[in-house]
């Protein structure tokens, strides 16, 4: 399956075509193989119909990972399924999958251990990532929009441009992605806190606006954060959509830490592919 690759172009990404033999140091089917076995081993002697639930969840999860390896194959260092450390986090996110199938976002958790992989991975991208494999179980879709709304809003933007306009179909995007966050945070935000995805400081308040002429100075740089939000929401509505859920569920107090960022991230990399990790993860 891997002798021809291709990778679809979204969002002005550049697609990879890979022809011929790709030798990348273990064929697919050792992968597999050792995927198998290390559900096979957790999971020998359940009862009949919990075995067939949980294996019917392990192969969702297969999947997933079967997926997100084809589209981040030029990405990955085969070489390291070889290593205990990445066979201990390919088991931990086996055991969550086929325990709580559905219940997890199942790709999310594929392409983080597909990050987990990466040849060009800095120390502190790796530490990180297995963080996330270990915290992306534990958290609710809700949790996950939560994390890629203040993500987002505060700490990305579209470089290039010469009117906010032009950014106005990635706002769409995510502002779609974000929806049904909950009215009440206090319970969500400090439970997530304990997870070491973000922290709280009650003192603080990011105007958001501030955010994104921070994010925009070429665009913004001597205006008031006030005239700013008038530009936003006529040239950006779906911008000023996001603007105002933040401000609405009180997220000003909320700083993500590095593992609250790269689940944001892989979360939104599924849709923007070109999103590089290590902009934010140093």
């Amino acid at each position: 399956m891997f002798e021809k690759q291709k990778q679809e172009a979204l969002q002005g990404s550049t697609a990879i075509q890979a022809g011929g033999n790709i030798n990348i140091g273990l064929s697919y089917t050792d992968v597999k193989e050792i995927v198998y076995d290390l559900f096979k081993q957790n999971f020998p002697e359940l009862l009949q119909e919990a075995y067939k639930q949980a294996k019917d969840n392990f192969e969702e999860y297969d999947k997933k990972l079967d997926e997100a390896i084809k589209r981040r194959i030029e990405e990955i260092d085969f070489k390291k399924f070889k290593e205990p450390n990445t066979q201990y986090l390919l088991n931990s996110s086996i055991n969550h999958a086929a325990r709580k199938g559905k219940n997890i976002d199942l790709g999310l958790l594929s392409e983080t251990l597909v990050a987990s992989l990466g040849r060009d991975n800095t120390e502190i991208l790796n530490i990180v990532a297995e963080q996330a494999l270990e915290t992306i179980p534990k958290l609710t879709s809700d949790q996950i929009k939560i994390l890629t709304l203040v993500h987002y809003l505060i700490h990305c933007s579209l470089q290039g441009i010469t009117n906010i306009s032009v950014s106005e179909r990635n706002n769409s995007i995510v502002f779609g992605m974000v929806q049904g966050i909950p009215e009440k945070l206090y319970s969500y935000l400090n439970y997530m806190s304990s997870l070491g995805v973000l922290s709280i400081n009650q003192f603080q308040g990011i105007n958001p606006y501030d955010a994104i002429k921070n994010q925009y100075q070429s665009l913004y740089k001597d205006m008031k954060s006030e005239d700013v939000k008038i530009d936003v929401e006529k040239k950006s509505p779906s911008l000023a959509k996001l603007a105002k859920i933040y401000e609405d569920k009180e997220l000003r107090v909320v700083n993500l830490t590095p593992v609250g960022m790269l689940i944001a991230l892989i979360n939104m990399r599924r849709i923007f592919p070109t999103i590089d990790y290590k902009i934010w993860i140093k």
